[in-house]
Formats: structure tokens, sequence, C-alpha cells
């Protein structure tokens, strides 16, 4: 006969693991919190048929497979599998910002040194492998070679999505029991927290089959809510990999974004601080709207109304550089020196290399230096243009009022256009000095594809327009080459190792 799904109204997820649901929609809460990934509730109808031969069990229901507690052949028992399978590495406190590159996780009454790395790539193309030892653990059967994503997809009407992947390799030989932190190593580890993830630009993603159910056709991360990004691992994910990535897409598509709100801004971090590169994102969020409005005034007609809406954006432009100069002002990344040349290279990768056109490269104390200063000269990058423009269109001779008045600005627009930022010649060419530094100290070498992406257009508008700017963009292709290298390095790690899921976005 024809039935209805059943008495069981909970999510897919927690039905397939045969424990209580919250019936929270359209994500269960208790997945959210575990890291895993909800299903969602729709279900379709199941046809009970039941036979002599199965003694009337429904066909939908096939009988519970029960473990032994000991498995032939010298395979683990039930308890030591019970012991393998319990992976919920926790941060111990102080509770660091995400940004740390190594983070002091404790997992079953053992502490671990983690070295936190990020990888962009085709996840349909990762292929596992059994681990040879039996256990939970997976091997990478197959990696797909690495090669840094195209900023150019962004630049569509699309809205923003990134799927993800968290994997965890802990080094039992570098493990400790009851270690305190400060007697860790503090400069090298064998255990490493992954985060594999992939954009919506890329054509697997997109052909991926749509979602049955019209609610959970949004963006699945705004869906979850802030709250659900204060813990480990989906801190780490949220503040290093998903927000850094929507915000640049952001940015290269001149669209505002839901993380420019007050939740998102706070919520995730009530736990963990943040680091300067935090708040350094935290003005960023609010160019992209900026850019957007700049680009619904430029078009029009040269009227007294034009006017007097690019000023009131002028206004708004020149708030948003001096919050940058503050944060310049205020944070340790403004230290910086002119390389050695004949000092070591931080990595294989970043082996000094001929900086033609530029005569030589800067030095940092630390590698979240060297990113903070990067994106704080890119987002100068792309606001100074716009505060030109503005200027231009403010006394630009209106053509609906005449007399055509002149443009009336108050003292503190003067003063600040008296003072722009620094030319944008100079803005790309010490993004590219800096560049090379924090490749070579980085484990998450796509977080620089967009800083290059930035540069590169600019030096070819300025190739264009001028003639000039053709060593430039040879030098932002070497270096693409040499990102490629470094990404390659990272995936070399990954493809080597034994992993542990530890959650999904």
């Amino acid at each position: 006969m024809v039935g209805v799904p059943g008495k069981y109204k909970g999510c897919e997820t927690c039905r397939a693991r045969r424990v209580k649901c919250d019936n929270q929609r359209p994500y269960c809460k208790k997945c959210i919190d575990n890291g895993r990934q909800c299903a969602g509730y729709e279900r379709e109808t199941v046809f009970i048929i039941g036979t002599i031969q199965d003694e009337g069990r429904c066909s939908s229901h096939p009988p519970r497979v029960v473990k032994s507690t000991a498995r032939r052949g010298g395979k683990m028992s039930k308890k030591k599998e019970e012991e393998e399978e319990k992976l919920a590495p926790v941060p111990i406190e102080p509770l660091q910002p995400a940004w740390d590159d190594l983070i002091c996780l404790s997992n079953a009454g053992k502490n671990y040194r983690v070295q936190i790395a990020a990888l962009q790539t085709t996840l349909q193309a990762v292929v596992r492998g059994k681990d040879e030892t039996g256990s939970s653990k997976f091997t990478f059967a197959s990696f797909p070679p690495y090669e840094p994503f195209n900023p150019q997809p962004f630049l569509r009407d699309d809205d923003f999505d990134l799927r993800a992947q968290c994997l965890v390799h802990l080094d039992e030989d570098g493990a400790s029991d009851g270690m305190e932190t400060d007697e860790m190593d503090t400069t090298s580890t064998d255990s490493i927290c992954l985060f594999l993830y992939e954009h919506n630009n890329s054509v697997t993603f997109s052909n991926q089959a749509p979602w049955r159910d019209p609610s959970v056709q949004a963006n699945p991360i705004r869906q979850s809510g802030p709250a659900n990004f204060r813990t480990f691992p989906n801190h780490h994910f949220f503040a290093r990999v998903y927000r850094p990535n929507a915000i640049c897409a952001a940015l290269l598509n001149r669209k505002s974004s839901f993380l420019s709100s007050p939740e998102w801004l706070t919520t995730p971090w009530e736990l963990h601080p943040k680091s300067p590169f935090d708040h350094l994102l935290d003005i960023l969020t609010t160019l992209p709207s900026l850019l957007s409005r700049a680009d619904r005034i430029f078009p029009h007609d040269p009227t007294l109304q034009r006017r007097l809406l690019a000023q009131d954006l002028l206004t708004n432009c020149l708030s948003l550089s001096r919050q940058l100069a503050a944060w310049h002002a205020t944070t340790p990344t403004s230290i910086y020196w002119i390389s050695d040349p004949s000092s070591p290279s931080p990595s294989p990768s970043s082996a000094v290399v001929a900086q033609i056109p530029f005569a030589d490269t800067f030095a940092y104390p630390t590698p979240l230096s060297a990113l903070s200063q990067i994106y704080h000269w890119t987002a100068h990058l792309l606001l100074t243009p716009t505060i030109a423009r503005l200027h231009e269109t403010i006394f630009a001779r209106v053509t609906d009022v005449f007399p055509p008045p002149d443009p009336a600005l108050p003292p503190h627009l003067h003063t600040q256009l008296d003072h722009c930022p620094l030319k944008s010649r100079e803005l790309a060419g010490n993004v590219c000095r800096s560049l090379d530094f924090a490749l070579g100290t980085t484990a998450q070498p796509d977080v620089l594809v967009v800083p290059l992406w930035v540069v590169q257009e600019f030096y070819a508008e300025v190739s264009e327009r001028d003639g000039d700017g053709q060593l430039e963009v040879m030098w932002c292709e070497g270096f693409r080459a040499r990102l490629r290298g470094r990404g390659a390095d990272v995936a070399g790690v990954v493809a080597g190792r034994g992993w542990r899921d530890l959650g999904g976005w």
C-alpha cells in the first residue's frame, strides 16, 4: 500500500544517524553545531511492501547491521574503533584570533599544535582512498593539479557562494598528554587543519543539481546565522575562508554584501578575539556599496542633482579613507622594511627573483602583517580613482541651471582633497613589492589572488592608456607562476597525509 514519509519528522541527516532532531528549519541546529551538512526535511513518499520471504519487513527499512565486538584478521576491536572514531578537537584557552597560523587543539586528552591551511580546488575532482590501517582515516587517491582561480568570473550578477570541507591530520608523534600550551613547540608542527573550498565561479559548482526546496536556495551561510560561527572549526572557516573571499567578490562586483551588517561584524567574534586583519576587513565591508553608488552616479547627465549626490558620496568615501588611515596608524602592520637580497628566503617558492621593474622588495615582522598591508594598499587602489572622479563630477559644469552655480564644498572636503592617499602607481608598486614575502610565508596562497588581479588590471589599463606598464604586467604574470608553484607545494603536503573529516559547509 502507499504510505507516508513516516512518523519521524526530523532532518534526513539525524534520521540516518538515528538521533533525535531539534526540527529547526530550514537547517537542523544540531547538525550545524556539530559541523555536519544538514540534508533538509524533504522526503519522498515511501511504498511499504511486505512479503512472506522477508517476514513482512518493510522494504524501505532494511535490517540494521550491528558490528561485532571484534573483527577477524587482526583488525581493530569495537572499543578501539570507538576510540579511533572519537574526534572532537577543541581549541585550548586562551582562545587566539583565527588568523594565527598555529592553533593549540585538545582531542581525547591529548594536546596538538596544529597548522591552519586553506586551498581552493575543484571539490568534485578530489578522490579519496582508504587508509592502510583500516581506521576512519583516508588519504587522497587523486588530487587535482593546483591552479590559482581566475577572479574574472566573480564579475557577474550571481550571488557569491562557496562550498568547503574541513579536514584534520593529527600527528600522534607530536601529541602530548596534559602538556601546557607554553611548553609546546611554537615554531613547527606536523598536524594540519585544512580547509578545501570552491567558489561558485567553477563549472562543476554551477552545474550541481538545484535544491528542490525553494527555502534553502538562499545563501546557506547567511541562513545559518552569525551565531553558528562562534566556535572552532566554523569560526575559522568563516574568518579565514568565507569572509575574505566574499568581501573580495563584493569589491570586484562593486556590490554590497550582508557581511556589512552589525551582527555579522560582531557575533562570530564573541569568543575568539579579532586580529588587525579582521578589523581591516570590517572596514572593507562598506567599500563595495560606495563603489556601487558611484557607478550609479557617473553615467547621469551633469545636473545639479548629480553634483549633490556626488558631493554626499565624496563625504562617505573620505570618511572611509580616514578609517583606513586610523587603522594603519594604530596597528603594527605599518612596520616593514626593504628586504636584504642576500638573506635566505622563507621558502623555496619565494626565492629571490628578478624584481624588474621594482628595485627591491619589502619584508615584514609576521606573515599577517604582510597580508594586512597588501589589502590596505589594495583598498586604497580601488578607492582613490573613485574619489578623484567624484571630485571631477562635482566641479563639472551643470546644464540644468542657468547661470550654472559654482560648487560650494565644505572646508573639510577641500582639506581632504589636498591630502589624498598615495598615488595609484605607488600603491600598486607597494603591493607588488610585498607579494613575494607574503607568498613565502603563507599556507593559504589563494588569499593573494585578488590583490594580484587588481594591480595587474591597473597596470594593463596604464599600458593601454599611456603606453607604459608592460614590464609591471610581465612581473604580475611571473608572480602568478610563483603563486601556482606555492599552491602546488601545499597540495603536495596535503596529498601525502592521512585525514579525517571535521565538518563541511
